[in-house]
């Protein structure tokens, strides 16, 4: 739902810090219908960093209550520890969320973990931003003047108005784009007739024994290949004992989880409601925070449309350009701002289409002295000589 705003490729497995600084609550609130990831040396260090007076509210013991406690995996974490043969153990289900949640012994994850600044990033999108009290007055003062130019400082404030408003404007589109993902998304759980815990994964497939070779001693070549065969076997039978060891651990940890899925089916309908309410309930807080959001946006777009300066310009690159104009004397009014910026950004992309030329002459001589690369030679001198 939300790796969009995030700039990371999984966004399952989760980092220590996010377990030390957030709350499961606010966690599994973007995993509703999904699973999360915990590397085993994470557990561990949890462990480790649970002072013996920290108080049991404290994230750290609300996500060990959880993990040990309230999904039932303290057991198997310490077998997972212990047992080379396991490398992973769940789903381990957490009804109220429909979330699910997998143990993994790895020293290392090929991607990088969400941490907790990631989630301070969602945290923020999901708040309203405050409203701008400062763009508020200007937008009360703006509604009785008329759109007419007016002294330097009067030019130099609504031009930083402008800036601050498509900031605003820039932060509040982020804030309604999560609002609409969650939006769909918590809509769609409520839609999904056949809303269930997944099961768990398939089982690996159940190893073949070797068969065993027919021998014969008619010769003594006969004999030879007999010993080999025989030999081969001998190795082929002590593999599938290791793989068959294997194989046993694994199906008794799939039993174990199927025996979790079948709880959580017991327990399905009372956790299906409580999750149907509180998608209820966040999608009409969203719903009013998308109210609230499009507010905003119609004030600061109201400060952009009756500004001084024309809507062509409405970007905060140009308008920082103009307000640099008047500070420093190079513009006296807003004509003469635009004129020096066209002119800037006519020159600027000259340059730009030199670059590329010049880019694509060395491009050309590193490849062969072909008759392309003096026909760009000839086109970079026209262009220098007209200038």
């Amino acid at each position: 739902m939300f790796s969009t705003f995030l700039n990371k490729e999984d966004f399952h497995f989760l980092d220590l810090s996010v377990f030390i600084n957030c709350i499961p609550e606010k966690i599994l609130f973007y995993y509703y219908n999904s699973f999360i990831r915990i590397n085993l040396e994470t557990y561990h260090q949890m462990k480790e960093w649970v002072p013996v007076e920290d108080s049991p509210k404290s994230c750290l013991n609300q996500w060990l209550e959880l993990l040990e406690t309230e999904i039932g995996a303290r057991d198997d974490l310490i077998i997972l520890q212990e047992n080379e043969y396991l490398n992973e153990i769940g789903p381990y289900y957490y009804g109220p969320a429909n979330t699910r949640v997998y143990f993994y012994k790895l020293s290392a994850m090929s991607n990088e973990p969400l941490t907790s600044s990631d989630f301070a990033v969602l945290f923020n999108l999901h708040k309203t931003p405050a409203l701008d009290k400062k763009l508020q007055k200007y937008y009360k003062s703006r509604k009785t003047l008329k759109k007419a130019t007016r002294n330097h400082e009067d030019l130099l404030t609504d031009l930083e108005m402008c800036l601050e408003a498509l900031h605003q404007i820039t932060k509040i589109n982020h804030h309604c784009d999560h609002l609409k993902m969650l939006l769909n998304q918590r809509k769609e759980l409520l839609l999904q007739e056949d809303l269930l815990p997944a099961e768990p994964e398939a089982i690996i497939a159940k190893p073949q024994k070797p068969e065993e070779p027919q021998l014969t001693f008619s010769s003594l070549l006969a004999i030879n290949h007999s010993k080999k065969r025989q030999l081969e076997y001998v190795k082929e039978c002590s593999d599938y004992n290791r793989r068959m060891k294997i194989y046993l651990i694994r199906y008794r940890e799939h039993e174990k989880a199927c025996e979790r899925f079948k709880i959580a089916l017991q327990d399905w309908e009372e956790n299906h409601l409580q999750l149907a309410e509180k998608c209820i309930d966040q999608i009409e807080e969203a719903a009013a925070k998308l109210k609230t959001a499009q507010g905003l946006l119609e004030m600061y777009q109201f400060i952009l449309d009756k500004s001084y300066i024309h809507k062509n310009y409405h970007d905060i690159q140009a308008i920082t350009t103009c307000k640099n104009y008047l500070e420093t004397g190079r513009a006296n009014d807003l004509q003469d701002c635009m004129n020096l910026y066209e002119e800037e950004r006519h020159w600027r992309e000259i340059k730009a289409s030199q670059e590329r030329i010049e880019n694509t002459i060395y491009f050309l001589q590193t490849e062969s002295d072909s008759p392309a690369a003096a026909c760009a030679s000839n086109l970079i001198a026209s262009t220098l000589d007209s200038k």
